[in-house]
């Protein structure tokens, strides 16, 4: 089955245990050292609760994304909605992370796009953050 143009999915291996992968993501100052480039002078706040929220704010270059978390199953599943700052559009991700070959294959599922341009936008986006995130896991392994 093909998904819709308005979905982006996309997986990367990272040499690291789930549960330290798990950590990148939902730790805040692990979440922002890898998110956006270093010069990006990036921030990050997370509540790891449904119900709770997060943020990821780079200051230097004036954005921000935030949104709730909508489900949560340690190490192996996360869920949250997604907001860039002034925009009304809220789309969904889902990361999933799978213990394989002696690390973990992550699987970011972004969904609810309004256009092909922005699934596009967003999937260079993600890939960008999903190699920072591979050099996470080279770091730790």
């Amino acid at each position: 089955m093909t998904e819709a143009p308005t979905t982006v999915r996309l997986t990367r291996h990272v040499a690291a245990a789930p549960a330290r992968v798990w950590r990148a993501w939902t730790d805040a100052d692990e979440l922002a050292a890898w998110f956006w480039p270093p010069s990006f002078g990036t921030t990050a706040r997370v509540d790891l609760r449904v119900g709770g929220t997060y943020r990821v704010e780079s200051t230097a270059r004036g954005m921000a994304v935030s949104g709730d978390v909508v489900a949560l199953e340690e190490p192996h599943r996360l869920v949250l909605t997604w907001r860039w700052d002034g925009e009304d559009d809220e789309t969904l991700v889902t990361v999933t992370f799978a213990a394989a070959d002696g690390g973990t294959d992550v699987v970011v599922l972004h969904e609810r796009f309004t256009s092909e341009e922005d699934a596009a936008n967003h999937a260079q986006g993600w890939n960008d953050c999903l190699d920072r995130l591979v050099e996470v896991g080279q770091r730790t392994a």
